[in-house]
């Protein structure tokens, strides 16, 4: 059985355009305001990709969203930072002044951005210790600038992505168990309350 279908008018080509715009619109729009083409404070002079094309500002949102997730993952798996001590390095009587978990010997722990002071309800510890002795080892260790304010701001999240890159770690900035490891650590002996003049990576 042959299925008929109704012949459709003949359209100029004017129309037919027309009708095309009027079909394609919707998508059009979605797509600029997912991609935040129609803010015209995103396309500055200098703001687009290496070869033209969308604004950088665009992969730094998705780069933002990224991050967000993986900082939601590592707040879950292991606790805030909530204290510093002193972890003995073998029996030279060294030790690295490191961040660490609060009313313990563990340093199992992370500090993120916006870590200031609490992640959650609790106020027990001292995140500020924590923070501000991870940005002295960053300032030592790395020869980088940070203001030692206890804040786990945008400049500490930066610092501690380059170092991750430097050490061939998923740059997420946060600092966590991985990131302890690979750092160089400026070492502390407490009977002679003297500093080393070097760093390294003893974990």
């Amino acid at each position: 059985m042959a299925l008929h279908l109704p012949s459709l008018p003949k359209l100029s080509p004017r129309k037919w355009v027309v009708i095309a715009a009027v079909v394609a619109s919707p998508f059009v729009v979605a797509g600029l305001a997912a991609n935040g083409a129609n803010d015209s404070s995103s396309s500055r002079p200098g703001d687009t990709a290496p070869g033209g094309g969308a604004p950088a500002v665009q992969v730094k949102a998705k780069d933002t969203a990224a991050t967000s997730q993986q900082t939601n993952a590592a707040a879950a798996a292991i606790p805030q930072c909530l204290n510093a001590r002193l972890v003995p390095v073998g029996r030279t009587g060294l030790g690295i002044p490191m961040p660490s978990v609060w009313n313990s010997t563990s340093t199992t722990c992370n500090l993120m951005y916006g870590d200031d002071p609490y992640r959650t309800t609790s106020r027990r510890g001292d995140p500020d210790t924590a923070i501000r002795t991870l940005q002295r080892n960053l300032n030592y260790c790395y020869h980088y600038k940070l203001t030692m304010d206890g804040v786990y701001g945008s400049n500490t999240r930066a610092v501690v992505k380059a170092v991750q890159k430097r050490h061939g770690l998923p740059a997420d900035g946060i600092y966590g168990p991985k990131t302890r490891s690979a750092m160089a650590w400026r070492l502390y002996a407490a009977k002679t309350n003297t500093w080393t003049k070097a760093c390294s990576s003893p974990l």
